[in-house]
């Protein structure tokens, strides 16, 4: 993955413990930084005598031609601490080009789009340009803990009235009305079915809400999630043990199917790219889920995977930067989304 320098031209503060940071694309960057709405950016940021890798939703649609994420401190965030507390307007970041499948991409059926605090990210930037660039209904459940948190308040609420015919913004607020629960998502819902649905936030919201969908009879080619660890630090690896004789294992990528030589102890990524073959990858730390693929035969054992739900491991999702072999027979889809 190759990084390049941008410059920050504007810095917004959207609460007090969010801010959101526009770059500057360069003429010969333009191309490789064109994007979609619900995509994200891939930084690295100095840390010490290393570097911090972690990604960022866009928050800005591709219409303005604007590059903005919007970050919302953690704590104990090593990341979201610095970017929030030393990061300035003309600053230089090193960013790879955006990437990403949390993207509509029917454009046929009415949107409903669950968000939960910082989680709201990727799904402000589908509202705004789905808006302005269909004819399509879009409702926003968005839950919050206070209203002071609420991150872009005053832009959801112009584009209420922008498209009051079109566009429904329903706030929960935790400390006015509870914690959101399955009965709170099946109310919103009530028979609503008929519907491409997308949810992004903290782990425990997006299990709750995917789980109700599916209780409602929604199909899971009509959800989709955006996952990404906390910016704090990640719970410690699993230490596994796997077999001494595994000599290779079966890879799908771009439509071609590979025979991938083993390297032992190795992961299934760091083995692919050992043999010069690059399937989607970035922070190898499990937060980003990027590397996620279909397993379509065989077992690994993950190292660690929680950016992964119980339904993912179910569908047969595994992360490869953190996948060990645990025999011969192992196969993976790559392009699978």
């Amino acid at each position: 993955m190759n990084f390049y320098p941008l410059v920050v031209s504007d810095i917004i503060e959207e609460t007090s413990l969010a801010k959101s940071f526009t770059f500057e694309i360069e003429e010969k960057y333009q191309r490789l930084f064109q994007f979609q709405a619900g995509q994200f950016l891939s930084l690295r940021l100095p840390w010490e005598d290393s570097y911090l890798d972690r990604c960022y939703s866009l928050s800005s649609s591709p219409d303005k031609n604007r590059h903005t994420i919007t970050v919302k401190r953690v704590k104990d965030g090593r990341a979201s601490n610095l970017l929030n507390d030393s990061i300035n307007v003309g600053d230089i970041i090193d960013i790879a080009p955006p990437s990403g499948r949390f993207v509509p991409t029917s454009h046929h059926r009415p949107l409903t789009l669950f968000a939960a605090g910082s989680g709201i990210t990727p799904i402000i930037s589908i509202i705004k340009h789905t808006l302005a660039n269909t004819e399509l209904a879009v409702t926003l459940f968005y839950a919050n803990s206070n209203q002071q948190q609420i991150i872009f308040e005053q832009p959801l609420e112009e584009l209420s009235q922008r498209y009051p015919e079109r566009f429904n913004c329903h706030h929960h607020l935790s400390n006015e009305e509870g914690r959101v629960n399955e009965n709170t998502i099946n109310q919103f819902i009530e028979s609503q079915l008929e519907q491409d649905f997308f949810i992004c936030g903290p782990t425990p919201f997006m299990d709750l809400t995917e789980n109700a969908l599916q209780k409602l009879g929604v199909a899971d080619q009509n959800i989709a999630l955006e996952r990404f660890i906390s910016d704090a630090e990640p719970a410690a690896n699993i230490d596994v043990e796997v077999a001494n004789d595994i000599a290779s294992f079966d890879a799908l990528l771009d439509g071609e199917n590979h025979t991938v030589p083993y390297l032992a102890g190795q992961t299934l990524l760091e083995s692919m790219l050992a043999h010069d073959l690059k399937p989607a990858y970035f922070c190898q730390k499990a937060r980003c889920g990027m590397c996620t693929v279909i397993k379509t035969a065989g077992d690994v054992v993950m190292r660690s995977s929680e950016i992964l739900s119980d339904n993912d491991k179910e569908k047969g999702k595994i992360l490869l930067c953190q996948s060990l072999p645990l025999g011969n027979d192992i196969a993976v889809n790559c392009d699978a989304d």
